[in-house]
C-alpha cells in the first residue's frame, strides 16, 4: 500500500513537471511570436512611407533576382527586421542607422558635415577619386520625419564631383526630429549604392 501511494505521487509529480514544461513552452512560443510581430510592425511603419525611394533604390536588385519574385519592400523589409530593430521586447524600436533604402554596386561616398539653416539642410561630402567613369553619379539627400510618416528629397541634380548638397525643408518639416539618408545612384538611374545614415537634425 505504502509503495503504491508512493508511485502514486511520483507519477503525479512527473505529470505536473510535464504539464508546466509544456506551458513553458507554450509561454515561450507566444512571447517569440509576438516578438517577430512586433519587429515586422515597427519595421513596416518606419518603411511604408519610404516605398518610392525603396522602389528605386532596390531596383537592380529585383530586377537581378527577378525569378525569386521578390520586392523592393521585401528586401528593406527583410534588412530591417533582422538587424535595425533592437531593444527587449516589449520594448522594440527602430534604429534607422541600420535602415537601407537602397544598396547596390555604386560607390558612396564620405558624409562630411551636416547642419541646418535657414531652413535648408546642408550635407558637406568627399566624392572620392572622381573618374570619367563616375564624375556625374547622382546623389539623392533624403530627410524623413518617422512620427508623421513624411519623407521628401532633393530634386536639383547634384553629382559626385560637387562638394555639397542643400534641400530645403517645407514648414510642416521644420523643428521636428529629422532622419537622414544619402543616396547615390549612376547617371542612367538604374544602379545604386548602399544608402547611407548622415545621422539626425
Amino acid at each position: 500500500m505504502y509503495a503504491l501511494g508512493t508511485f502514486w505521487y511520483r507519477e503525479k509529480n512527473i505529470i505536473q513537471l510535464i504539464q508546466f514544461q509544456m506551458k513553458k513552452r507554450k509561454r515561450n512560443k507566444t512571447i517569440g511570436m509576438l516578438l517577430t510581430q512586433q519587429k515586422f510592425y515597427l519595421a513596416s511603419q518606419y518603411l511604408l512611407p519610404l516605398a518610392s525611394v525603396l522602389k528605386e533604390g532596390f531596383a537592380q536588385y529585383v530586377h537581378r533576382e527577378k525569378a525569386k519574385h521578390l520586392s523592393a519592400r521585401n528586401l528593406a523589409m527583410a534588412h530591417a527586421v533582422k538587424y535595425a530593430v533592437k531593444g527587449e521586447y516589449p520594448e522594440l524600436y527602430i534604429d534607422p542607422a541600420l535602415i537601407l533604402l537602397s544598396d547596390g554596386s555604386v560607390r558612396g561616398v564620405r558624409v562630411e558635415n551636416m547642419t541646418l539653416n535657414n531652413n535648408a539642410l546642408w550635407l558637406d561630402f568627399d566624392g572620392g577619386k572622381i573618374t570619367a567613369m563616375n564624375h556625374d553619379d547622382e546623389l539623392l539627400l533624403v530627410a524623413y520625419d518617422p512620427i508623421a510618416g513624411v519623407a521628401i528629397r532633393n530634386e536639383t541634380l547634384v553629382t559626385r564631383s560637387s562638394s555639397g548638397i542643400r534641400l530645403d525643408l517645407p514648414d510642416y518639416m521644420q523643428n521636428v526630429r529629422l532622419d537622414v539618408f544619402i543616396l547615390v545612384r549612376d547617371r542612367n538611374r538604374n544602379r545604386y549604392s548602399r544608402s547611407q545614415y548622415a545621422g539626425n537634425v
